[in-house]
């Protein structure tokens, strides 16, 4: 099996499961990589998001595992037993017909450009073979450690979505867990959490979906206990192996100076010592009083934001929200546009010492994602939806100009979707505008012709201060 496995489809299951293969190449830092792409079709109608096995070629014939692997996780998924982005899958024995190490698979989210003849609904996973005891991690200490150091090493970021068999396993088990703190503590596997390090702040953020789910840890958490996140979609990612002095950081191309780096634990201790949050290997230790630790928790139950402030440390404060991470799309959209599709040459570097307090909102505003910026890169384009802002931006300047006001900043919050009319909910502090410009103002932003949006729902908050007439 993988002898001569043609490039076209391949079926499995006839009506039910097939997988197509295609030959192509990927771009990577040192240049154009020959790859064979497996895409499967068939998991969907199961609730299972499709699959790709992405492999460079090496000149040893197809491998035949992505196909047996096709077959596995559709008789998983028409039992109910489903994977998502952050899960793992664990071998009983080591080897596939390519690499005899493979122990495991780790899932992750796909690029936004995908060289697939597969036309899917939704984004597929990516299903990357692990090496040896880079499972083991995987499952004890978190998938976006061992996704970090995979992108370090094939210096792609945020990681790369191909096998190359016969690379190095980036880590070893008895080592990474002789060195790293997190073996004294329990951990729970959260990869919906965001963990991100921006200046002095810390901030944790969850999608309104999964809240539920944060709320069950943190009510079970022992007084120690390690949160294990999955990706941020920053420009930097924290990135730690044993015997590494100082912090490090793998950044994409032209998020050099970005400010916000993607944390891969965070490690909350309760005590009666002095709060404080410090930067320990690729992640975060914090520690708070069971009244800072009750605020938190209250904040997660409620489902509403919380700022918590610490007196010692670099670090001055915790903040939690709901939604994805607060990336503003100003930043994002700064970078090179290759930077929304998945980009290679990823580099690694010292991380920064902390920076300055954030400065306050630019008089365009500032967006607040509620999606994930993964899910944004794969819905629509950066300049589209830089002209869409431009567009709502000018839609209310018209409208307040020269009238009566007491508002001093608006939240417009978008909802988009493929073949959808735009959806908007507007909010104002302190005081709301007159009723009738409230009224003008809906309808003129939802009749905004809408980006061009792909796969699924994105949805964003435009904040704008607005200055307030007497």
């Amino acid at each position: 099996m993988g002898s001569a496995l043609p490039v076209g489809r391949e079926v499995l299951i006839p009506g039910e499961l097939s997988v197509a293969i295609d030959e192509g190449g990927i771009r990577t830092a040192s240049g154009m990589l020959p790859a064979l792409l497996y895409t499967t079709n068939g998991l969907e109608r199961h609730g299972q998001r499709e699959m790709v096995f992405a492999i460079a070629r090496t000149g040893a014939p197809a491998p035949g595992f992505p196909l047996t692997m096709a077959r596995t996780v559709h008789r998983f998924a028409a039992e109910g037993r489903l994977v998502d982005a952050g899960d793992v899958s664990v071998f009983g024995r080591p080897g596939v017909d390519i690499d005899e190490r493979v122990t495991g698979f780790v899932y992750a989210d796909p690029p936004a450009a995908l060289p697939s003849t597969v036309e899917l609904a939704r984004p597929p996973l990516i299903a990357l073979p692990l090496l040896g005891g880079e499972t083991a991690v995987v499952q004890r200490f978190g998938h976006a450690r061992v996704l970090a150091l995979l992108g370090a090493q094939e210096r792609y970021y945020p990681h790369p979505w191909w096998f190359r068999p016969g690379r190095a396993a980036v880590l070893d088990d008895a080592e990474f867990r002789a060195a790293t703190m997190l073996s004294r503590a329990p951990a729970y596997n959260l990869p919906f959490l965001h963990v991100v390090h921006d200046g002095d702040r810390l901030e944790l953020s969850v999608s309104p979906d999964e809240l539920p789910a944060l709320r069950e840890a943190m009510r079970e958490a022992p007084e120690v206990c390690a949160y294990l996140p999955g990706l941020a979609g920053t420009p930097k990612t924290y990135v730690w192996s044993p015997g590494q002095s100082g912090p490090a950081a793998i950044v994409a191309p032209g998020g050099e100076r970005a400010t916000r780096l993607a944390c891969n634990f965070l490690l909350i201790v309760r005590g009666d010592g002095q709060p404080t949050a410090r930067q320990v290997e690729d992640g975060f230790a914090v520690l708070l009083t069971g009244a800072m630790h009750a605020r938190l928790l209250q904040a997660v139950e409620a489902g509403r934001p919380v700022e918590i402030g610490l007196p010692d440390g670099a670090v001055r404060s915790l903040a939690f929200r709901v939604g994805a991470d607060a990336t503003s799309l100003a930043d994002v959209n700064a970078l090179p546009p290759t930077m929304l599709s998945g980009v290679p040459a990823a580099t690694t570097m010292p991380a920064p010492a902390p920076a300055a307090p954030t400065p306050a909102a630019p008089p365009h505003g500032r967006i607040v994602l509620l999606t994930s910026e993964e899910q944004l890169r794969q819905a629509t384009t950066p300049s589209e939806l830089s002209d869409f802002l431009d567009r709502a931006r000018r839609v209310v300047e018209g409208l307040f100009a020269g009238v009566r006001h007491h508002t001093e900043e608006l939240m417009v919050e978008f909802r988009l979707a493929p073949n959808r009319p735009v959806r908007v909910r507007i909010m104002a502090r302190p005081i709301a505008p007159p009723r009738e410009l409230l009224v003008v103002l809906e309808r003129q932003l939802q009749a905004l012709p809408p980006p061009t949006i792909h796969y699924t729902e994105v949805a964003f908050q435009l904040h704008l201060p607005i200055g307030g007439s007497a």
